[in-house]
């Protein structure tokens, strides 16, 4: 973003904090209309909130009030939700809880990831911030209150909220998986040694449970499957540390995994 600012002719300002370096007063200085952001993963405070002559309008990957926060993404896969999509706001002392403005939902794919998920969002919410502006500025579009329902949050994510939750069941280790590909990434430790789980899928499985969670109940032939607290899921596409990412098959060939070894 920075590069096609700069290369037309757009200044670019890398904010450390608003209270540093004199932030508050280049952004005054820029009489800015609108303040629009997106990711931007900090909290305005009240002197940088009062500086744009028409508001300060955010875009969020969520349709609010549900998740709120740094991670909404992720949570709508995680908590298997099957739609999703993108709100623009007013933008309030308090995280993700001003007055919407405009909002559009989607379906998620029962296979998509986050990061495909993201993309996709991105793409339905530039046009939509665009539109949010411009009915601000020519026709003074008012946002409206959140309603009180419905409100959930979506925290900031720590590499280790990735390790596969073996005890749930299938479905919602599938989610999960989705949920946290690319970022954090979603990991289990086989033989003391992370690996990474990139894809998966809930697999047809009706057979008598075998161990605990996380036992594999077969690894052969190109199929890894692996036992959770309800049913079962096959890996698609895995990483052992320090190599790169294979499908099972590939994975298989070079990576010999016993029938019967629990991941945890």
């Amino acid at each position: 973003m920075r590069e096609l600012a700069e290369s037309r002719g757009i200044p670019v300002m890398i904010l450390e904090s608003f209270r540093a370096g004199g932030a508050l007063d280049a952004l005054a200085a820029a009489a800015p209309d609108f303040f629009a952001v997106v990711s931007f993963g900090r909290i305005f405070p009240p002197e940088a909130l009062a500086l744009p002559r028409l508001g300060c309008v955010n875009l969020h990957a969520s349709l609010l009030p549900a998740y709120r926060g740094a991670s909404p993404i992720q949570a709508a896969i995680v908590n298997g939700e099957r739609t999703t999509g993108v709100t623009t706001m007013e933008m309030a002392a308090e995280l993700d809880a001003g007055p919407v403005y405009l909002s559009e939902r989607t379906p998620i794919d029962p296979d998509e990831n986050a990061g495909e998920l993201s993309e996709r969002l991105a793409r339905i919410g530039a046009p939509l911030l665009v539109e949010t502006l411009r009915r601000v500025a020519r026709e003074g579009l008012r946002p409206a209150p959140q309603p009180p329902e419905g409100i959930s949050t979506a925290p900031t994510l720590r590499k280790r909220d990735g390790l596969v939750p073996w005890d749930r069941d299938a479905v919602r280790v599938h989610d999960h998986i989705r949920g946290m590909n690319p970022r954090p990434g979603s990991f289990t430790f086989l033989r003391g040694a992370t690996l990474k789980v990139l894809r998966a899928a809930v697999a047809d499985f009706s057979g008598p449970a075998r161990g605990r969670p996380g036992t594999i109940l077969e690894a052969r032939g190109g199929t890894i499957l692996v036992s959770c607290g309800g049913g079962a899921v096959r890996l698609l596409e895995l990483q052992a540390e320090g190599r790169k990412a294979l499908g099972a098959a590939e994975f298989l060939r070079g990576f010999a995994i016993e029938k019967g070894e629990v991941c945890g």
